[in-house]
């Protein structure tokens, strides 16, 4: 039986939902032609309060996507308040994906040494994260950012350096990250009852992102053997086997590795692609999200709504800030529109 806070969450992310972007909406807003034009489709939406202070000259991407992020982060941490008990532990695992996509930005920075500033992060309060982020943008390296994640929930990435100096791709230690927040989601799923939608949701984003993970580091011909230790180790719908014959084949193969699960199509349109480096991330984000809108309107009454919904407005605020980002460069039109993940 659901609790009485998990069917008060539910409907009150039914209400919620009703302030999500339609998808018309997110197509109308990218075909504005500037970011005032933008900013003036969006006065009827969530982000109106925020974005009537700017000053029309004050305008840009940077501070468009600070307000897409708050937005964000308000959505994502709200459920988490509203909810108790195991529910309420799953969901706060759940938003730990904030904390992780803000480590993958400092580890970036830090690889190619760039600057990096706290404004530059997605905004999370301290309350929400135990991490040290004012320290950890301050450091002067990859090296010295994972020193200070000793005494935390990430301590063993200090296991792939000698990997990521090998190989020189920061994605070795991001893929650590990403082991982490997968393996104590999953392990937080089992606690809660009638979670089979959320089981698929999560099991989904995993198979997705293991796919990710392979295909891209095989196009860099990246070594099997290393391919296969740092792929995230929960299976859902891609066995173990089949990951492995994916590894061993790589992109031509990927079609016959793939047989007969329900991710053969994604092989199919990446060997179309012109660009299937640039539109591998593309495409499984889109798969992601196009689960998250079937589960929105399947999963009523199931703590797999909530997710769904979270995933959606993660969904807007990357194509707002795609927009906005590809308005600001003067990207073209038909790139920009290659590039959302509607």
């Amino acid at each position: 039986m659901r609790s009485p806070s998990v069917i008060y969450l539910i409907t009150r992310t039914h209400g919620r939902r009703t302030h999500l972007l339609t998808s018309e909406n997110l197509k109308a807003i990218s075909k504005s032609r500037s970011l005032p034009e933008v900013v003036d489709q969006l006065l009827r939406s969530d982000y109106a309060s925020e974005i009537g202070k700017l000053p029309t000259e004050e305008v840009d991407s940077v501070r468009l996507e600070k307000i897409f992020h708050r937005t964000l982060v308000e959505r994502f941490l709200q459920p988490v308040k509203d909810t108790k008990g195991k529910a309420g532990e799953f969901l706060e695992a759940y938003a730990a994906r904030i904390e992780v996509e803000n480590l993958k930005r400092i580890l970036r920075a830090k690889h190619s040494q760039e600057k990096i500033e706290e404004e530059n992060l997605i905004p999370l309060g301290r309350e929400h994260t135990i991490l040290n982020f004012p320290a950890l943008v301050k450091v002067e390296n990859v090296e010295e950012a994972v020193a200070l994640l000793r005494e935390t929930a990430y301590a063993a990435i200090s296991g792939r350096l000698d990997d990521y100096r090998r190989v020189g791709l920061p994605v070795v230690l991001e893929s650590y990250l990403d082991d982490v927040y997968f393996t104590r989601l999953w392990e937080t799923l089992k606690d809660l009852p009638d979670s089979n939608g959320l089981r698929w949701l999560v099991g989904e984003e995993v198979d997705l992102h293991n796919l990710q993970l392979v295909l891209s580091l095989k196009m860099r011909d990246l070594g099997s053997r290393l391919i296969e230790e740092i792929i995230i180790p929960v299976f859902y719908r891609l066995s173990k086997s089949t990951l492995r014959d994916l590894i061993q084949s790589g992109l031509d193969g990927a079609p016959e590795a793939l047989a007969g699960t329900s991710y053969d199509d994604v092989a199919e349109q990446l060997l179309k692609s012109k660009e299937p480096s640039i539109d591998l991330e593309i495409t499984l984000s889109r798969r992601l999200y196009q689960d998250a809108s079937f589960a929105l309107n399947q999963l009523f009454l199931e703590l797999g709504y909530v997710v769904a919904y979270m995933l959606l407005c993660e969904r807007e605020a990357r194509d707002l800030v795609t927009i906005a980002t590809a308005l600001d460069l003067g990207i073209s039109e038909e790139a920009l529109q290659r590039r959302l993940l509607l």
